[in-house]
């Protein structure tokens, strides 16, 4: 009796562990951009690039979105990531880059430019970055 209830512990055991797998990559928010800047947005050939870094500067996740729309709500989840399965306690900064070239992380003159003001955690899902300069 006690070995199978060992057994069944066990299984029981093995069952809640695989259940507890990491979870998956996701944040969310909307991205809006300051009034003072709106008519500077082009309305073709844009390219805004969402972008998770952590403490150390290296991007972590990364989205592009081809002539958007504002407001724009994004979800980065586990397709954007470049560094696979980030720990859910790392804590991350959200930038915004827009531009006409398409190239990221080398502003020219013209672009636009936001981040969020805290840093945020992987799960949250009300992340509100305002595109708020312009290089």
């Amino acid at each position: 009796m006690n070995r199978a209830l060992s057994l069944a512990l066990a299984a029981l055991a093995s069952a809640s562990w695989a259940g507890c797998g990491h979870r998956e990559f996701h944040l969310s928010g909307t991205v809006t951009i300051a009034s003072v800047l709106q008519r500077k947005v082009p309305r073709d050939n844009t390219v805004m690039f969402i972008i998770a870094k952590n403490r150390g500067d290296v991007p972590v996740a990364v989205q592009r979105i081809v002539n958007p729309h504002f407001p724009v709500k994004f979800i980065l989840g586990p397709d954007d990531l470049i560094v696979p399965e980030p720990p859910s306690d790392m804590p991350l900064r959200i930038e915004v880059e827009m531009n006409m070239h398409g190239a990221l992380g080398r502003p020219q003159p013209g672009d636009l430019q936001g981040r969020h003001l805290n840093l945020v955690y992987p799960g949250e899902r009300r992340v509100h970055i305002v595109v708020d300069h312009q290089v």
